[in-house]
C-alpha cells in the first residue's frame, strides 16, 4: 500500500475480521487498564501516561496504568510498547522500525499501541488520541480535548511511519522538554532538546550541527602550530573568516581522530542520559567565503567545476576512515553559497549526507514553479549523485518587520512531496519569531503533518486547524487565506530570507481592506469567547502590523484615486492599538516571565515609532513629473539602522520632517571625514557594488542636497547602504522586475553634511551625516 519507499499506509485498513468495539469507558467511568511492559524506556512510560491522562480528561474516568505482569483485568486492556512485548499475550505484530507505530484492535477486549524503539510507542499513543480519540495539540500552550463520558473504537488496524526520518523545526520555543515536538512527530525542534521522557531526538553529534570547520579547528591556537591548515588566499596563508585547507594530509588526520573521539564522548554521554547517542556528525563549511587557492585544492575545484569538489574530497575521506569502525554514523556537509554546484565526478559516499540550503527561492511559490526552478535544478543534480539528501529551508524573512502575510503554507505539501522523491531524508526549517511570524501556529502545525506523511490532504488539514483552533471563525480564515493566495498571484512579489515590506506587492489597498472585512467577520462570528477571540486576533495580527507599516503606501493608493486623506477607510491608530494589545496577550501565553519586559519594550517602541510617522509623504518634487511606477520613495524611517547607532529623529530642514541622524564625535570624524562611501549589496550572492563616493568638492552648501550615485541593475535581494560601516541600509528590492530583470535605475539620496567638519558646517553645530530620503528613479 506504500505511495513511496518511505511512507506505510496511515489511514484505516480493515483486517478482514467482523468490527468489534473495545469499550474503554461507559458514563464517566474508565473500563479499560494501560499496561507498559516492565522494562519500559522512559518514552513508553510516558506514552502510557499520556493515554491516561486523556482518556481520563476525555470520558472524565480514571485509568490506571499497570506494568504487563499485573493480573489481567476484568475489562479492556490497552498495551502501549514494543512489538516484542506483546508475545507473551499471545498478540503476534511484525517486527518494527525505529519511528514505526502500529494503532491494533484485537478482538472485542484489546488495543495495542505499539512501536520500534525509540519513539515508535509514543507515536502510536500520540496518533491514537489524535485520529481516533480527536485530541489536538495546536501549539505547546494550546489544545483541544472532546468530552465523551462512553468511548468505544471500533475495528483497528494502522500503521505507519513518518516520511522523512529527520524532522526538525528551529525553534519551538515551547519550553516543555520536547513534548510538544513529540506530540507531532517532529525528532528535533532545533537546539532545544527533546527529553528522554519524549524519546530523545534525531541530534547531531558535537561540535554542532552546521559551520564546523572552525570549531574542529580553530584559527587560536592552531593557525600558529600548524598555518598550512588554513586557506592560502593571495599568496599568503589566513585564518581571518577564511576556511581550511582541505587537501592537507595531517589535517584530514586530525579531523578523523577529532572525530572518534566526538562520537565516543558523545554516546557515553548518551547512555548516561538514557537518550539514543547521535547517528550524524557534521563537518561544514564556515558561514563565509574564504576557500583554499592552494595547488591541491584549486586542482580538485577546476576538475570538479565547484568549490564542493575538495569539501566533499575532504568529507569522503574522513567517512572512509569511520565506516567500519562506526558502521552506522554518517557525515554531513553542506551544499551552500559557493559549494552550491554539485562537482562533475566525485560522488558522496553512502555515509554521507548533503545538506542543500535554499537561500534563492522565493518563499511564496513550490519548488515546481518557474519562479523557482535555479533550486529545483540545483537539487535534482546533487539526488542524481547522492544517496542521503537533506534540506536546510527557510520559512520567515528576517528583515525589518519580518511576519507580515506571506501566502506559503500551500506550497508544503508540493515542497515535502519533491523531496521524497529526490532521496530527500531530512527537512531542517528555520522558522523563529514565536509571536511576530505570520501566522506561525498554523505554518508550524502543518509542517508537522506535512513532514511526516507530505500525501495528506491538505485541504482537510486546513480546514481541521482552522475549525478546531479557531471554531466558527475557521470559515473566514480560510477564506483569508484564499485571498492572499490569489492577490499574491495577481500581483507577483519576490519573497526570501531578505524580504522587506515594499517587496510585498500584494499588499495594496484593494486586498488590505477586504483582508480587514473578512477578519473583521471572524471577530464577530467568536461571539463573546475569549480564548477564541484571541487566537482570531492572533491570526490577525500580521494583515494588522501590514496596514500599519505600509500606511503611508495605502494613503498614497486612496488619494491616487481620488480619495480625501482625511477619509482614508482604515484608521490607523485604532488597528496599531489592536495588534500593540495582542502582541501583549502573546507575550502572557507564549514567553518566559524574564522575556516578557523587554517583548513589552519592543512592542510599545514599534508602534510608536509606527504611528508618529507622516501618514502620508508625497514625492520630492524633483522627481514628481515622472510617469507613475518610474520613481520610488524611502523615507529615513523605512531604514534598518545597525544596533540603533543612527537615530531616526525630527528634523525642521528635511522635505519629509525626519532624518537618519548620525551624530559623530572627534573620534568618529576620523572614521567618516569625507568622501563617504555608499553602494548597493546583493544579499544572494553576497556581493557589493560601490557607488561614487561623496567629495569633499560635491557638497555645493549647508544644509540638504540631492545627491546621485550612478544608474545600477537592481536585483531581488538588494540594499542601499551609506558610509563604510554600512550601518545605514535600505531596501530597495521592491523595483526589482522579474519581467525585466536588467532594468536600470539612477540612485538619488537626499543628504545633509553637519557641522564644522565638513564643508559650510556651521561651527556651533554638532558634526553629523544626515540621511533624509532615498529615491530610484528608472533610467530613461
Amino acid at each position: 500500500m506504500a505511495r513511496l519507499p518511505l511512507v506505510l499506509a496511515l489511514a484505516c485498513v480493515c483486517s478482514g475480521l467482523p468490527a468489534r468495539a473495545v469499550t474503554l469507558a461507559v458514563d464517566g467511568k474508565a473500563t479499560a487498564t494501560i499496561f507498559h511492559p516492565e522494562k519500559a524506556t522512559p518514552a513508553e512510560l510516558t506514552a502510557a501516561r499520556e493515554v491516561a491522562d486523556y482518556l481520563g480528561r476525555v470520558t472524565g474516568g480514571k485509568f490506571a496504568v499497570a506494568g504487563d505482569a499485573a493480573p489481567p483485568p476484568k475489562g479492556a486492556r490497552i498495551y502501549v510498547g514494543p512489538p516484542e512485548s506483546l508475545a507473551k499475550h499471545s498478540i503476534d505484530v511484525p517486527g518494527l522500525g525505529p519511528e514505526e507505530w502500529l494503532v491494533r484492535t484485537v478482538g472485542d477486549n484489546t488495543l495495542v499501541l505499539v512501536g520500534g524503539r525509540p519513539r515508535g510507542a509514543l507515536y502510536a499513543a500520540y496518533r491514537f488520541l489524535e485520529d481516533v480519540v480527536g485530541v489536538h495539540w495546536w501549539n505547546p500552550w494550546e489544545e483541544s480535548v472532546p468530552k465523551r463520558p462512553t468511548l468505544k473504537v471500533g475495528n483497528l488496524d494502522r500503521r505507519g511511519r513518518p516520511a522523512l526520518r529527520y524532522r526538525d523545526i528551529y525553534m519551538l520555543y515551547g519550553n516543555d522538554g520536547g513534548r510538544f515536538a513529540a506530540r507531532n512527530r517532529l525528532n528535533r525542534q532545533g537546539d532545544a532538546g527533546i527529553a528522554k521522557e519524549y524519546g530523545g531526538e534525531m541530534n547531531y553529534g558535537p561540535p554542532y550541527h552546521v559551520h564546523t570547520l572552525y570549531m574542529y579547528c580553530p584559527p587560536d591556537p592552531y593557525f600558529k602550530e600548524h598555518p598550512d591548515w588554513f586557506s592560502l588566499i593571495g599568496g599568503k596563508r589566513s585564518a581571518d573568516y577564511a576556511q581550511l585547507c582541505l587537501t592537507n594530509q595531517a589535517l584530514r588526520d586530525f579531523f578523523v581522530a577529532k572525530l572518534r573521539e566526538y562520537i565516543r564522548t558523545s554516546r557515553e554521554g548518551a547512555e548516561k542520559a538514557g537518550v539514543p547517542p547521535p547517528v550524524v556528525y557534521d563537518i561544514s563549511q564556515n558561514d563565509w567565503g574564504g576557500a583554499c587557492q592552494c595547488e591541491n585544492c584549486q586542482a580538485i575545484a577546476k576538475a570538479e567545476g565547484s568549490e564542493a569538489g575538495p569539501l566533499l574530497d575532504f568529507v569522503n575521506h574522513i567517512a572512509d576512515a569511520i565506516k567500519g569502525e562506526y558502521p552506522g554514523i554518517a557525515i554531513d556537509t553542506l551544499a551552500y553559497a559557493y559549494t552550491q554546484k554539485a562537482p562533475k565526478t566525485i560522488k558522496p559516499r553512502g555515509n554521507v549526507i548533503i545538506r542543500l540550503c535554499d537561500t534563492t527561492s522565493n518563499f511564496t511559490k513550490s519548488i515546481v514553479d518557474p519562479a523557482n526552478r535555479p533550486f529545483r535544478e540545483h537539487l535534482r543534480s546533487w539526488a542524481a549523485i547522492a544517496k542521503n539528501l537533506r534540506i536546510w529551508d527557510y520559512a520567515v524573512s528576517y528583515a525589518q518587520y519580518y511576519g507580515l502575510p506571506m501566502p506559503t503554507v500551500q506550497t508544503y505539501p508540493i515542497d515535502y512531496r519533491f523531496y521524497t522523491k529526490h532521496n530527500v531524508e531530512g527537512v531542517f526549517t528555520e522558522h523563529e519569531y514565536v509571536i511576530l511570524a505570520d501566522w506561525r501556529d498554523l505554518k508550524v502545525w502543518m509542517m508537522m503533518k506535512l513532514l511526516e506523511d507530505p500525501y495528506r490532504d491538505y485541504e482537510v488539514l486546513v480546514k481541521q486547524f482552522t475549525d478546531g483552533f479557531c471554531g466558527p471563525a475557521g470559515r473566514d480564515l480560510r477564506e483569508y487565506l484564499a485571498r492572499l493566495q490569489a492577490a499574491s498571484d495577481e500581483k507577483p512579489s519576490y519573497l526570501s530570507m531578505g524580504a522587506s515590506p515594499p517587496q510585498y506587492k500584494y499588499l495594496d489597498l484593494a486586498f488590505v481592506r477586504g483582508a480587514q472585512a473578512v477578519l473583521d467577520r471572524a471577530e464577530r462570528a467568536v461571539g463573546g469567547d475569549a480564548v477564541l477571540l484571541r487566537r482570531v486576533r492572533h491570526a490577525r495580527m500580521p494583515i494588522d502590523r501590514a496596514t500599519v507599516v505600509l500606511y503611508p503606501k495605502l494613503v498614497g493608493e486612496w488619494m491616487a484615486q481620488g480619495g480625501d486623506a482625511a477619509k482614508m477607510p482604515l484608521d490607523r491608530d485604532a488597528i496599531a492599538k489592536r495588534y500593540h494589545d495582542t502582541w501583549y496577550a502573546q507575550i502572557d501565553l507564549r514567553l518566559p516571565e524574564d522575556q516578557r519586559a523587554a517583548e513589552r519594550q519592543q512592542a510599545d517602541a514599534e508602534v510608536a515609532r509606527l504611528t508618529a510617522r507622516p501618514a502620508y509623504v508625497p514625492l520630492p518634487e524633483k522627481f514628481r513629473g515622472l510617469p507613475p511606477g518610474s520613481v520610488f520613495d524611502y523615507i529615513a524611517d523605512a531604514s534598518r539602522n545597525w544596533q540603533d547607532t543612527v537615530k531616526v529623529v525630527p528634523d525642521a530642514e528635511a522635505e519629509t520632517g525626519i532624518t537618519d541622524r548620525l551624530e559623530l564625535s572627534d573620534e568618529d570624524m576620523q572614521k567618516y571625514k569625507l568622501p563617504m562611501p555608499w553602494g548597493l549589496y546583493d544579499q544572494i550572492s553576497k556581493q557589493g557594488f560601490s557607488g561614487q563616493s561623496i567629495q569633499e568638492a560635491d557638497v555645493p552648501g549647508p544644509g540638504y542636497h540631492w545627491y546621485q550615485m550612478g544608474t545600477y541593475t537592481i536585483g531581488p535581494s538588494y540594499y542601499q547602504y551609506f558610509f563604510w560601516s554600512w550601518i545605514i541600509q535600505f531596501d530597495v528590492d521592491n523595483v526589482y522586475d522579474a519581467k525585466n530583470p536588467e532594468e536600470g535605475w539612477e540612485v538619488w539620496a537626499r543628504i545633509k553634511f553637519a557641522g564644522p567638519g565638513f564643508p559650510h558646517g556651521r561651527p556651533e553645530d554638532r558634526n553629523a551625516i544626515c540621511v533624509e530620503r532615498l529615491v530610484l528613479v528608472k533610467a530613461q
